[in-house]
């Protein structure tokens, strides 16, 4: 294995849609006082690879939140909002696109940032680092729309596209994978930025979060268990580059995926959009289709990543440890 990392899995004793056309558009939220260690200024005005990347200090072990497919409104997102406040606290959060259904939105003040981000996100007092997802496109007004939303909001932060920064022991680095799904022109430049952005990360451990997953149990990933494009096209590079954890969404469910060429591959889609049926147990470490999110914790040793259900309840079996130095082996595929 390129990378030597052990990976442990650790059986927890707990048990376990609307269009972008509105009426007149909210007034923006009144200004929340700035989160600790908030980056999202510095994101916003660069970091190129002239400079190293903007760095959230942390104190004691990371703690971060992550969730996707989540934008929908209902009664299933609001739960897993409720579940995640019961697992405060976090130094900061990542989302994994798919963040506002049906079709994204088109304003950076629309209503629906209030009712579907701020008065459910804001109170966990963090500032939540996005990546878009293909709902999110489907509005050609919303990827910019919820770029401008960074600088309206102090809990939501979506400098660009794709941008990377530290907290602690981890590297993170946000793609758009949307246009490598579907084949863009553009995709060549954000794989040469992604992969000399790694190239350059002295960091002990390499996070790549995104919204369409490499390797999936579930819907879009069929029984042949992957997405050909994202296999093609930025697989190579996670695993040329050493990348620890893949983290994706997409698929409305939660999963832990054994790894390949080193690369561990974990999916958190279960922020309030319906679940659907898992399709595989390809390289399956744990999977459920079922709501819920995520929690990363790290220090320089050892990366764990958690699942909790709906209720902010750990679930059975669902906890994998990665460690520094003690090899595992690749899953067959």
């Amino acid at each position: 294995m390129k990378n030597g990392i052990s990976a442990i899995l650790v059986i927890c004793l707990a048990s376990c849609s609307s269009t972008s056309s509105v009426g007149p558009e909210a007034s923006p939220p009144a200004p929340l006082a700035a989160v600790p260690g908030d980056i999202c200024d510095q994101l916003q005005t660069g970091n190129g690879m002239g400079s190293a990347p903007p760095e959230i200090p942390v104190t004691g072990r990371l703690r971060v939140l992550a969730f996707g497919d989540f934008g929908t409104g209902s009664a299933d997102q609001k739960r897993v909002a409720r579940g995640i406040a019961r697992q405060t606290p976090y130094h900061f959060g990542l989302t994994l696109g798919d963040n506002f259904y049906r079709r994204g939105l088109n304003s950076p003040t629309h209503p629906r940032w209030q009712s579907r981000w701020e008065d459910l996100y804001s109170s966990l007092g963090i500032r939540v680092y996005a990546t878009l997802g293909n709902h999110d496109y489907l509005d050609t007004a919303s990827p910019a729309a919820e770029i401008a939303r960074s600088s309206r909001s102090r809990t939501w932060c979506l400098p660009r596209p794709s941008y990377t920064f530290v907290a602690g022991p981890v590297q993170f680095f946000a793609v758009d994978t949307d246009p490598i799904e579907k084949g863009l022109a553009s995709v060549p430049r954000e794989l040469d930025w992604l992969k000399n952005a790694l190239a350059a990360s002295t960091a002990p451990w390499k996070l790549v979060y995104g919204h369409h997953p490499v390797y999936t149990n579930g819907d879009h990933g069929g029984q042949r268990g992957f997405l050909p494009e994202l296999k093609d096209q930025l697989l190579p590079v996670l695993q040329d580059e050493k990348v620890d954890v893949y983290l994706a969404g997409h698929d409305h469910d939660l999963q832990a995926l054994k790894p390949d060429g080193g690369v561990w591959f974990f999916v958190s889609g279960g922020g309030g959009q319906d679940t659907r049926p898992l399709r595989t147990a390809k390289c399956r470490q744990w999977a459920e289709s079922m709501h819920g999110f995520t929690v990363l914790e790290a220090d320089e040793e050892t990366l764990t990543m958690s699942f909790f259900n709906a209720d902010g309840e750990p679930v059975q079996g669902g906890r994998v440890e990665l460690r520094k130095g003690s090899p595992a082996p690749d899953c067959p595929r």
